[in-house]
């Protein structure tokens, strides 16, 4: 289809925009960001020095994720201690959280971890904006290294790829974290995928085929019949979080999104359920704070120490990688 436009174009920006700029006033002050429209009405922010994680992603101009009141806040002013990881925390369409802990805080072998660990607040080295022609059509690759070190710790890397191509509604991204120290270290990730308000409304289905439902904790069993039906806000609402056994095709593959017949839009988010074997669905629908999370991960989300007393949690060997791939696919229902 490209080739037949070219004539019409004096610029390839008039059908696939990127757009790299930098931020500047407030805590959101030099922060790098590239803008993505893919030409047929997928248009995503990512945000290289936060991880390289995806702020906002809206299609055929309708906003598919929720964004905190936090807004971007520059890795500067991230605060580690306890539960202010949520200072900075802007939501978006993507958090990383890890890579050596999530979830909840803890003292684990004598290190003080706050939740969620650092990565999604580390910027990315040797970023690059590659646009080029694949098969006849455009193409733009993000490619960044986050680098998650500490003298006489653990030593860990995550390479991140960010791909998308003219005239479609699919992002693909692919993740290697690889141990680049000496010594075995713990390894965790999460996947925080936040969708928000219009996709998420009262009008809105949740699709995570799952074969067996957990709630995490005394408040979330309670909650457990109605955790696929979406509320409208309510005020004074609080949080709760399930674990869900992912039901996979036969190549291992999951499935989860959400659609909502009223704006006429739907999102798929499929990963490998090999690599990250853990699901949680966050539902908070509180006004102002009105998200739910799907989130894969490779390990539980109660604290680094319990997952090593219950020997669920992973490690990775010097040298050693491991990849984490997904398909993020909009489209009109």
């Amino acid at each position: 289809m490209y080739q037949n436009q070219t004539k019409y174009i004096g610029n390839l920006a008039q059908l696939f925009g990127v757009k790299e700029y930098t931020l500047s006033g407030g805590r959101q002050n030099g922060v790098s960001a590239v803008d993505i429209s893919c030409g047929n009405g997928l248009d995503l922010t990512v945000i290289a020095d936060r991880c390289m994680d995806i702020y906002q992603l809206k299609f055929k101009g309708i906003n598919l994720n929720y964004l905190s009141s936090t807004g971007i806040v520059a890795p500067t002013y991230y605060e580690s201690e306890g539960a202010n990881w949520m200072r900075s925390f802007f939501g978006g369409f993507l958090t990383t959280c890890g890579l050596t802990t999530i979830g909840t805080g803890s003292v684990d072998d004598g290190e003080a971890l706050g939740i969620h660990g650092r990565i999604g607040n580390i910027p990315a080295e040797h970023f690059s904006t590659d646009i080029s022609m694949v098969d006849g059509n455009p193409q733009v690759k993000l490619k960044g290294i986050m680098n998650e070190s500490v003298m006489f710790g653990s030593c860990l890397s995550l390479t991140r790829e960010i791909t998308c191509n003219y005239n479609s509604n699919i992002i693909f991204l692919t993740d290697t974290v690889v141990n680049t120290g000496y010594r075995s270290a713990p390894h965790m990730i999460l996947y925080h995928f936040n969708i928000g308000y219009p996709l998420l409304s009262e009008s809105a289905s949740l699709h995570i085929p799952t074969s067996a439902v957990t709630p995490r904790d005394e408040y979330a069993a309670n909650m457990q019949s109605r955790r696929n039906i979406i509320d409208p806000p309510q005020p004074d609402a609080r949080e709760s979080c399930f674990y869900h056994d992912m039901e996979s095709d036969e190549k291992g593959i999951v499935s989860v999104g959400v659609d909502n017949p009223s704006e006429n839009i739907g999102i798929r988010i499929r990963y490998d359920k090999h690599a990250l074997p853990y699901f949680v669905q966050w539902r908070m629908l509180g006004e102002g704070e009105y998200v739910t999370g799907l989130e894969p991960a490779n390990a539980p989300i109660d604290g680094r120490d319990k997952a090593r007393s219950q020997g669920c949690l992973p490690f990775i060997n010097p040298g050693e990688k491991r990849i984490y791939r997904f398909e993020i696919e909009a489209y009109t229902l």
